[in-house]
């Protein structure tokens, strides 16, 4: 394994393009004002690419799951996407058919995507390539590729991954023993998650949310479990037709991407399900190619806008109340990090296009009520204890004062 573990590293030294939508453009779909449906428009723009049907030899070699469908969604990654499809090709069990999703890359990325697709080893999977007409984001591009899933009544598992990650070899058949072994209710189930670059470092144990009711990557086990992240998933269809019937949607599209995963397990939760989690190392993730300043700002606005968007919608009002001066501490302390920065036109923009659709989200909290089967206490007991994840606020303070730092050193100067 440590061989393995080794030679994947060096594979994840790859150059990667950033997601370069511009965020302050980003035209993020909308529902109709009546009800939360999504209608099959987003599939209308998106046209099957590449099929490769399954090689009965290489078949022969693996345990396939017919029942299960394995989703990457791609966009300007090509060469992750070939990494993370070689890996998959290397496991001990895989899915009858994997899906990509090209999420409108530019030229050049979608041709290499698709000539490394046709010079992949011997298929032990059934391989289907998409290319939608614009860039739906994260969350409608995954919804897009559910449902197509879905369409297939043999498959009764969706698997997700990043196309950034690489599977270890037992991915596959982890994931679905412990989404099938845990209970009737399980309807979803996530894995251990290290960096690809250091591989003993832990860079996803699920999805945590904390007493600021603000979600994060959890690091420790000490910390609750309250579902995994669409980058290391399974997820029932048992799960995925009661989300669709309750709400219209899997993933909400309006939030394009970031916080769409969080939102749907606290979905799933108040529907009754529950979320199983496999604690072997299961996949290595490259994560954020760039941390440079578009990338972190679109990474704090879609993330604390959606944030705002999915308190609205889901969080029940007993526990609102409970937390709400850590919630709102939590937003002084994000909001004062940028303005200190001198970001604070993006402070701005975050919370003017919050407010805006804030209407709509409340809205639809009064229609997801009538299919809520958890209290607010059993609510709570998902919560983890503290004020967030500790070590985020220690390095994201010193990250900012470095910089204000520099700032003032060349006022001063």
């Amino acid at each position: 394994m440590a061989t393995q573990i080794a030679n994947l590293v060096r594979l994840g030294q790859s150059d990667v393009a950033w997601w370069c939508t511009d965020w302050r453009n980003v035209d993020t779909c909308r529902l109709r004002e009546d009800v939360a449906v999504i209608t099959p428009e987003t599939q209308d723009s998106a046209s099957l690419v590449l099929s490769l049907p399954m090689e009965s030899e290489a078949a022969g070699e693996v345990q396939v799951r017919h029942d299960a469908t394995l989703l990457l969604v791609n966009f300007n990654t090509s060469r992750q996407t070939l990494r993370c499809l070689v890996s998959l090709l290397q496991g001990l069990t895989v899915p009858g058919r994997v899906m990509v999703l090209d999420n409108h890359s530019r030229p050049e990325d979608i041709e290499r995507l698709k000539a490394g697709v046709r010079d992949l080893p011997p298929l032990s999977f059934q391989l289907d390539m998409y290319r939608s007409a614009s860039n739906l984001g994260f969350a409608a591009g995954s919804n897009l590729l559910i449902g197509l899933a879905l369409s297939d009544r043999a498959c009764n598992f969706v698997l997700m991954l990043n196309n950034d990650a690489v599977a270890l070899p037992h991915l596959v058949q982890r994931l679905l023993d412990a989404v099938v072994g845990e209970s009737s209710r399980c309807g979803m189930a996530g894995a251990r998650m290290h960096k690809l670059a250091r591989p003993s470092e832990i860079d996803t144990l699920g999805i945590s949310i904390y007493q600021s009711l603000m979600p994060a990557d959890r690091r420790v086990s000490s910390d609750r479990l309250f579902g995994p992240t669409a980058g290391c998933c399974v997820l029932t269809r048992g799960l995925l037709e009661r989300l669709a019937e309750a709400s219209g949607y899997w993933f909400d599209p309006r939030y394009f991407c970031y916080c769409e995963d969080t939102d749907l397990v606290i979905r799933a939760v108040l529907l009754g399900f529950q979320a199983a989690y496999v604690d072997e190392l299961s996949a290595l993730h490259e994560g954020q190619a760039s941390s440079n300043e578009s990338g972190n700002q679109f990474i704090a606005y879609h993330g604390l806008r959606n944030s705002i968007w999915m308190h609205a919608k889901l969080v029940p009002s007993s526990v609102l109340w409970r937390y709400c001066a850590l919630l709102m501490l939590a937003h002084l302390l994000s909001a004062a990090r940028h303005v200190m920065c001198g970001r604070s036109q993006l402070v701005w923009r975050i919370y003017r296009d919050a407010v805006r659709r804030l209407p709509e989200f409340v809205r639809e909290r009064r229609l997801f009520r009538s299919h809520v089967r958890v209290s607010a206490a059993e609510f709570r007991r998902f919560i983890s204890p503290g004020f967030y994840r500790s070590e985020y606020i220690s390095q994201a303070w010193s990250g900012e004062l470095k910089k204000i730092r520099r700032m003032t050193a060349g006022i001063f100067k």
